[in-house]
């Protein structure tokens, strides 16, 4: 996963989802019903994990980071959606609000691993 963002302030939380659509909702729902997989990343290490400094309010970075591993079927009539966001609130840290991340569609991508290659992905699509 790569993020190309810039940051209000010094210090910002990065969280990623990748989700299965629409969502369910209920008693019966599974977070494994939602959620395909996630990830965290801390921006000011856009360099290296090793290497942190403070980020320039407003200037943009890309942040590369793994998806936590995970292998689901996607049902027919299901979609997959990317969430971006701060703060996730079972696995970051909560700092106060305010704090603003602006997305670059454009320099933000994934890949995604699909079992059967090109081949499932254009069969899956027509």
């Amino acid at each position: 996963m790569t993020v190309r963002l810039a940051s209000s302030e010094p210090y910002a939380n990065l969280s990623v989802w990748l989700v299965s659509l629409p969502w369910n909702e209920g008693r019966r729902a599974k977070i494994t019903d939602n959620i395909i997989t996630r990830g965290w990343a801390d921006p000011q290490n856009y360099k290296s994990i090793s290497e942190s400094e403070p980020l320039i309010p407003d200037k943009f970075y890309e942040v590369t980071f793994n998806l936590q591993p995970d292998d689901q079927v996607i049902m027919p009539g299901q979609q997959i959606g990317l969430m971006i966001f701060s703060s996730d609130k079972d696995f970051t840290l909560w700092p106060d609000p305010g704090t603003r991340l602006t997305i670059d569609l454009d320099g933000t991508f994934m890949t995604l691993p699909v079992v059967g290659g090109v081949k499932a992905i254009e069969k899956a699509i027509r």
